[in-house]
């Protein structure tokens, strides 16, 4: 997925960037050394370039340039309505994530502020804009435990009302978004609220998963939790025992979850001066065996080389583990930001922030950029970053080729071959 990045690392190394270089110390190297070869054996792989000429036969000696154009590992975002109306705001999306979810414009307190009116306009403006962009979207979310989260008019309601109620919002909104939206986040934050399941009983639970899945048997339904990562600020310990328990009673009782969301919103906790227990608490939830997606990162310290350097400890960590299949950050502007001005990659001048920075340089150290001459039999080989890529092969007084690829996950050398094309009316050798 496009990232908009000019810059582009040699994919031969993994090594730390100069951004990330005051993050390093003796308790952080091994965990970080640690790291980065798991990204090397999860995200790249070889490559094979063979340049032919127009008989089959090596070309030798043939200048190659290879550069990565989108990454396949999802680096996405939150985004909220500004997009509509902030050029500036869409540009930057663009150039940073590949990936989107919709900050409070497909929830049912946006989509039903008042009973039996639907309004759907904003995320469709924003799905309009973001397919038009090959960028996919999760769906956030279906329903929110909380009681204060539901649309005011809900509260109220009780037994059949209540139930009439839930099975519309599901079955309008996973029908209108069907075929659009990646995933679902079924019902947010079951851990810290109780509004449904108080009112209708444990089974509307898996229910919401079931009946969801009957609407749209593609989409791909998640559950959702904060304080599983890093510790809120209102708890004194994580609940990744508690999360994981939770997942595994709803999977009893035969909810179709295809997903688990860690929201990751970074609060209190100095995950700095600890930073394996990061994995740890990953790979607790990667015993049920279901993918993993960071689903709301955000961070707001006052110092901002450590909100870089946390950004930095989570994606490092997230991208290197082998159940994480997507990261997508909460906040990425101080000027649409719930978390203060240090929160996100840009000040409100959209200039970078320290964390901003070290977000490009990791984006930079995970995507590749190489070039090379053909060997005696016309090869060229690499190890790349998943995704595609355009290739130019040619010499300076003969023909030239340019070709686009994609390197998928697997763990054999894939194979790529460019033909040479002499130009029409030239004479062949």
């Amino acid at each position: 997925m496009s990232l908009g990045m000019k810059r582009f690392c040699s994919c031969t190394t993994v090594m730390l960037t100069a951004a990330g270089a005051a993050f390093a110390s003796e308790a952080t190297s091994d965990w970080k050394g640690e790291a980065n070869a798991r990204i090397v054996r999860l995200h790249q792989r070889e490559v094979r370039v063979r340049v032919v000429d127009e008989q089959g036969a090596p070309a030798v000696g043939v200048s190659v340039a290879i550069r990565q154009i989108r990454q396949a590992f999802p680096f996405g975002s939150a985004m909220t309505r500004a997009l509509l109306r902030n050029e500036r705001y869409a540009e930057f999306f663009k150039a940073h994530f590949n990936w989107a979810v919709f900050g409070n414009e497909s929830k049912w307190y946006s989509n039903g502020r008042v009973q039996g009116q639907d309004d759907y306009r904003d995320a469709d403006a924003m799905l309009a804009w973001c397919q038009a962009n090959r960028i996919p979207v999760r769906g956030h979310c279906l329903f929110w435990e909380p009681e204060k989260w539901q649309p005011k008019w809900v509260r109220n309601l009780s037994g059949d009302q209540l139930h009439q109620a839930v099975e519309h919002r599901l079955t309008s909104a996973v029908t209108h978004f069907r075929g659009r939206f990646v995933h679902w986040d079924v019902d947010n934050e079951m851990l810290h609220g109780t509004f449904f399941k108080d009112g209708l009983g444990e089974s509307i639970w898996p229910w919401m998963f079931k009946q969801a899945h009957e609407l749209d048997p593609e989409v791909k339904l998640f559950v959702n939790e904060f304080n599983i990562l890093s510790v809120d600020q209102a708890f004194q310990q994580v609940q990744t025992d508690e999360y994981v328990a939770s997942i595994r009673r709803l999977l009893d009782q035969g909810a179709p979850i295809q997903g688990v969301g860690i929201q990751g919103h970074i609060w209190r906790e100095d995950i700095l001066a600890n930073p394996g227990v990061l994995k740890e608490r990953l790979d607790k939830v990667a015993a049920l065996e279901l993918p993993i997606w960071i689903t709301e990162f955000d961070v707001a310290d006052d110092d901002q080389t450590k909100c870089a350097d946390k950004l930095e400890l989570v994606y490092r960590t997230a991208y290197g583990h082998p159940a994480v299949q997507g990261i997508m950050m909460w906040v990425f502007w101080a000027g649409d930001s719930w978390r203060g001005p240090n929160a996100g990659l840009a000040h409100r001048d959209w200039t970078l922030n320290e964390a901003g920075k070290r977000y490009e340089a990791l984006m930079n150290e995970w995507s590749t950029k190489i070039s090379g001459a053909t060997d005696a039999g016309g090869l060229l080989s690499f190890r790349g970053f998943h995704g595609d890529y355009e290739a130019t092969a040619g010499r300076t007084d003969g023909p030239e080729a340019n070709v686009s690829f994609s390197i998928e996950g697997d763990q054999e050398p894939q194979a790529v071959t460019i033909k040479l094309h002499h130009p029409s009316g030239a004479s062949k050798p």
